[in-house]
Parts: C-alpha cells; sequence; structure tokens
C-alpha cells in the first residue's frame, strides 16, 4: 500500500512540475524575460528531468525486489516441516494443552472442549495469535504437547491435521483460479454454505462469473477478503477453527451476523477466537485470559469481568482502535 500510494504521488507531481514550468515560462515570455527558444528548452528540461525520476523510481523498485526475493529465498531454505503417521480418531474435537511454552508463552495445561468456543483475550503482543498457531500446528512449542482429540500434532499425517482444522487470518492469503478453488476442494454445497455462513456469498454472486469468477478480476476489500477467508475455514475445517482477528475489517453488523453463525455452528465443531471485541468474548463459553504472555485466568467472561484488570484489556483495545 506504502509503494502503490508513492506511486501515486509520483505520477501526480511529474506533469504538475511540467505545467508549472511551462506556466512560469509563458508569464516571463509574455514579460519578455524569456525568448521562445528559451521557454522550449525549459519544457524540454523538465521532461528529462521527469524521464529520470522515473527510471531512479525503477532502480528503487529492483531494489525492492532484491529484498523481497532474499525473503522468499529464506522461506524456501528452511527445511519441511515433518508430519507423523497418525490418523485422528473420531471425536468432538478436544484441544489439549500439555505443560506448553513456546517463544515467550507459557500455557502450561489447558484443555479447549471439544464443541465449544474458546475466546483468546488479552492486550496486545500477550501470545493470543501464538496461542492460535499452537492449537492448528502452525507453530511448534519448545516444550510440551498440543493434543488434538488425544493425539499428539506432531503425529498427525500433513492431510489429517490440515483437513481437521481450519483457520482464518486478519490478512487471509487467497490462492487458487477461481474464488472456489481459493475457498475448498470441489464441493459446490459445502463452499455455498460456508460463504453464507461468513457471510460472502451475496458478494460472491454479485461478481460477472459468481464462484467462478478468477481472483486476478476480482476486485475485494478488506473485510470482503476477510469474508472470503472465513468461509474457507468453514468449509475446510472439519473439527476446529482457528480465527485469530479474523472480523477486525467487518463492520459491526456483519461481525455480529458472523459471530451468530460462529455460535450456531450446526457441525459443532470446536472454536478458538482471538478476541478484541467484548461482544466475541461474551459469546465464548470460555475465555483464556493471556497477561504478559502467561495464562492469567480461564473462565466465563461474565466472571472475568468482574475483574477490573480484565476489563481494562478491552479499554486499551478500544483507545488503540481509535488512535
Amino acid at each position: 500500500r506504502a509503494n502503490a500510494s508513492a506511486g501515486v504521488r509520483s505520477g501526480l507531481v511529474i506533469p504538475l512540475l511540467e505545467v508549472a514550468v511551462l506556466a512560469a515560462g509563458g508569464l516571463m515570455l509574455a514579460a519578455g524575460q524569456l525568448t521562445v527558444g528559451e521557454l522550449y528548452a525549459a519544457a524540454r528540461y523538465a521532461v528529462l528531468g521527469a524521464a529520470l525520476s522515473t527510471s531512479l523510481g525503477h532502480v528503487g523498485g529492483l531494489a525492492r525486489a532484491r529484498a523481497a526475493a532474499g525473503r522468499v529465498a529464506d522461506v524456501l531454505a528452511l527445511p519441511p516441516v515433518a508430519h507423523g503417521t497418525r490418523t485422528l480418531p473420531p471425536g468432538p474435537g478436544t484441544v489439549e494443552f500439555r505443560d506448553v511454552r513456546a517463544n515467550g508463552l507459557t500455557v502450561g495445561d489447558l484443555t479447549i472442549p471439544g464443541g465449544t468456543i474458546t475466546a483468546v483475550v488479552g492486550r496486545s503482543g500477550s501470545g493470543k495469535s501464538l496461542l492460535a498457531a499452537l492449537a492448528g500446528r502452525l507453530a511448534d512449542p519448545e516444550r510440551g504437547d498440543v493434543l488434538l482429540d488425544g493425539v499428539p500434532l506432531r503425529d498427525l499425517t500433513r492431510d489429517a491435521l490440515r483437513s481437521a482444522v481450519g483457520y482464518a487470518f486478519e490478512r487471509p492469503v487467497l490462492v487458487g483460479d477461481t474464488i472456489a478453488d481459493a475457498l475448498a476442494p470441489p464441493a459446490g454445497a459445502a463452499v455455498g454454505e460456508a460463504a453464507e455462513a461468513a457471510r460472502a456469498d451475496a458478494f460472491v454472486r454479485r461478481l460477472p462469473a459468481g464462484y467462478d469468477t478468477p481472483l486476478a478480476e476480482a476486485p475485494m476489500s478488506g473485510g470482503e477478503r476477510q469474508r472470503l477467508g472465513l468461509a474457507r475455514a468453514f468449509a475446510q475445517g472439519e473439527r476446529l477453527l482457528v480465527l485469530d482477528d479474523a472480523t477486525s475489517s467487518l463492520d459491526t453488523v456483519t461481525e455480529r451476523e458472523v459471530g451468530r453463525a460462529l455460535t450456531d455452528d450446526p457441525r459443532g465443531r470446536t472454536r478458538l477466537v482471538a478476541a478484541h471485541r467484548v461482544a466475541t468474548a461474551a459469546r465464548a463459553d470460555q475465555v483464556v485470559w493471556l497477561d504478559e504472555g502467561r495464562v492469567r485466568a480461564v473462565g466465563p467472561h461474565h466472571v472475568l469481568w468482574r475483574d477490573p484488570a480484565y476489563r481494562a484489556v478491552f479499554q486499551a483495545v478500544f483507545q488503540a482502535a481509535r488512535s
């Protein structure tokens, strides 16, 4: 976004510079202070300067591309994540943290009952996103184990793990040729139902080709992209849904509707939500309150709300959002 904004500004500055040169030169020509040849030369110098500025912009773009390529190379150089050979037994989607510690976050022993909604609450930097990542093995703990229905996540096959857990993020990356491809493997009914739950079905159907619209040709706002990310999680997660700040760009009405769909999930999946709004925490069956990298308390929202320090968490989030 910053690069695009800078490009727009540079695209405006160059024409304005040329107009300014011509305007000033025209006034000087009318006053007899400049000849026609000198005005023409000044205008040409302005064009040459604009061309030089554009070339320097391309050089800057090459430098940014080189830096981006270096970051991609660093990611590609990482060893692949090792997966196990086990599959999941029948179960409700119970998540267990056993003596877990990871990157400054100490979870200890924590159970997320199957089929329930658990909200993770805490100030910025308290570890909410890391806890969400650990729940679906986007990160591994330095110590301890995370289990899904009694099976350590490290022991699951890649397919078993990724089909069991659906993730939605603040800035989802959509991959696929079309919108339908980005949401789920070919299963039209599941995609449509998931999109309806995420309140994405209406705006997708307004696109020229609906769900068959190529992603590259589907202009979307941040909120619409978030809704597609939610729809993907709803479509793919069979036992556990993890929402990490996945509704931050939604308006209040849409967020309430998505929250209602999440609460009334007909498939009864376990839902883990990083909560920034009071309403989200209030809908949860239990709240995990993180404070300075530790689990400070676990309990219903209405019980924790009696603690002034817990209420202050939401006040801090509200003030940060306003600023």
